[in-house]
């Protein structure tokens, strides 16, 4: 578990405040929109930024007195991790491991395999495509099988199968360990998270299990075809989806109660329970 009590981080005119926080072992999204304090608040779990008032700590390890200790048990994936360009995949990823403590070529020839890097193991960093560079990234900061894992927009320029395989590998190493990892689609992790985090404007906004976060909405969600005209006469930022059919339009919709005619009520999704906590959608009657 890591304990965050009293923390005050001005960066600029911006400043992450938590009063108080927990984070159990399992994966946690962060979610919220851009400037609302995520990668601040990953940098300072990180020891990337140093914490300037209030308390972090690691299974009870503080970090001002332990960090040589706690940095040994942490991988990190900046938003923006830059590698070495002119070394190949495999040079790299043994460099870094030593760099961390980890002396066995066992563990980078396990990730490069788990996460499909075979083929570009001796290719130069410089050649490879941004999609392939984030693999690494993420490979990077598993060598050393930290306890406590960030990652800021892991998913960054992967295609779908390759998200997939990222959250399926993240999922089973997240059992006994803590892993925070920003994002923004939320649906995709819907099978992989444990709890979910909203910050918002450097304030902590929610913070439970992934149940509990589509629990207790003041709206609902509603789903089926309606014609144009119908539609039009629905407010626009109630509209989750919409796609043109023959026989009419399929959307998704939020209101308190049935909002149009032949629509049915069906169980919201992540997604659609952070558009309805964001933005505070009350009562659309038509």
């Amino acid at each position: 578990m890591i304990s965050i009590d009293h923390v005050r981080q001005p960066i600029g005119a911006f400043t992450l405040e938590i009063e108080q926080l927990r984070l159990y072992p399992g994966l946690t999204l962060l979610v919220g929109p851009n400037g609302a304090g995520k990668s601040t608040l990953l940098k300072l779990l990180a020891t990337v930024d140093r914490l300037r008032r209030g308390r972090i700590a690691y299974q009870q390890r503080e970090v001002g007195d332990y960090l040589p200790i706690v940095r040994s048990q942490i991988g990190y994936v900046p938003s923006d991790l830059e590698l070495y360009e002119e070394m190949t995949t495999y040079k790299l990823l043994v460099y870094l491991a030593e760099l961390k403590g980890v002396y066995q070529i066992e563990p980078v020839d396990r990730l490069i395999r788990d996460f499909r890097l075979e083929p570009y193991r001796n290719t130069r960093i410089k050649r490879l495509s941004i999609g392939i560079r984030r693999r690494i990234a993420i490979v990077q900061s598993l060598l050393a099988q930290p306890k406590f894992l960030f990652l800021d927009e892991p998913l960054n320029a992967l295609d779908s199968g390759e998200r997939k395989m990222a959250i399926t590998y993240l999922t089973r190493y997240a059992m006994g360990r803590v892993i925070v990892a920003a994002v923004h689609e939320l649906n995709e992790w819907e099978a992989a998270a444990n709890r979910i985090l909203w910050l918002e404007n450097g304030r902590t906004r929610f913070e439970g299990g992934a149940a509990e976060w589509k629990w207790n909405l003041p709206s609902k969600v509603w789903e089926g075809v309606v014609t144009r005209e119908q539609l039009n006469r629905f407010p626009e930022r109630g509209v989750i989806f919409m796609r043109e059919l023959e026989e009419g339009l399929f959307v998704r919709l939020v209101a308190e109660r049935l909002p149009l005619p032949g629509l049915e009520e069906v169980q919201p999704s992540m997604e659609d329970a952070y558009f309805i906590r964001k933005f505070s959608v009350k009562s659309w009657s038509v």
